[in-house]
């Protein structure tokens, strides 16, 4: 059994990635919705809809959707709550975002956690909270601040990225990861949401990698999501295990 976490491609492209790892959408016990933007909700209801999957969102985040989600089975989680879905127990948390009402997740199962926080302009004690029980954490790193100034966005969106309810800058998910992993764990950090105008996943290793340095967390193995390609962690051993696929064929990022 698995879960889809958001559903920003489309539906060709993630049943096809279903397939290549053996899996179908028969498969899924659900679909989680962090928030109601269309690079993380595109073909959720087409999905559902066409396999009888239920989606997970809260009601803010349903009702911004609207009709979309009509004649489907929606759970709602509330922020801040938690819900067993098959093997998973699933808890929501608050981020900073500007959309109805975003949040991230803690995923749990045979005592692993994958905390999510893929939208968020910046960040308190709540996620560093919600986040301390994940081995493995995937979390924004949308842009570098010198290459947002010199993107060539237009001067609100710059700014709309750049706000706290924004999107967080490599810098901020440095530091972020550096308070989360301060207790000493071992632990995998992928970087998402890479912006493809004002990032580049070198850029956002580099600079990561750089403040856990700093901070003295050399126990956190740092990769970026790669523009065409899907990472793989493999929580069956004790110590991280990343492969690298190739031809993703299809990568969002929403600046």
């Amino acid at each position: 059994m698995a879960l889809l976490v958001d559903c920003g491609l489309s539906q060709r492209a993630i049943e096809r990635q279903l397939r290549r790892y053996e899996r179908s959408p028969a498969d899924l016990c659900a679909i989680v919705l962090t928030h109601e933007h269309g690079d993380h909700c595109l073909s959720a209801a087409p999905l559902s809809r066409r396999h009888g999957i239920p989606i997970v969102a809260n009601r803010p985040t349903a009702a911004a959707l609207g009709t979309a989600l009509d004649g489907l089975v929606v759970q709602f989680l509330e922020t801040g709550a938690h819900m067993q879905i098959g093997p998973f127990n699933i808890r929501s948390f608050a981020v900073s975002h500007d959309a109805a009402a975003p949040v991230g997740y803690t995923i749990q199962s045979a005592g692993w956690c994958v905390g999510v926080a893929i939208d968020l302009g910046c960040w308190n004690d709540t996620q560093v909270a919600a986040l301390a029980a994940a081995d493995l954490l995937v979390v924004e790193a949308n842009h570098d601040r010198e290459r947002l100034r010199t993107a060539p966005y237009s001067w609100p969106t710059k700014q709309r990225i750049a706000r706290p309810t924004g999107h967080l800058d490599n810098v901020a998910a440095g530091e972020l990861l550096a308070r989360i992993c301060a207790d000493g764990r071992q632990r995998t950090a992928w970087l998402a949401h890479l912006s493809q105008e004002a990032n580049s996943p070198a850029i956002a290793v580099k600079v990561v990698r750089s403040i856990l340095r700093l901070a003295g967390c050399m126990q956190v193995q740092v990769a970026a999501l790669p523009r065409r390609a899907t990472l793989v962690w493999e929580s069956a051993q004790h110590s991280t295990q990343l492969e690298l696929f190739r031809d993703l064929g299809e990568y969002q990022s929403h600046e």
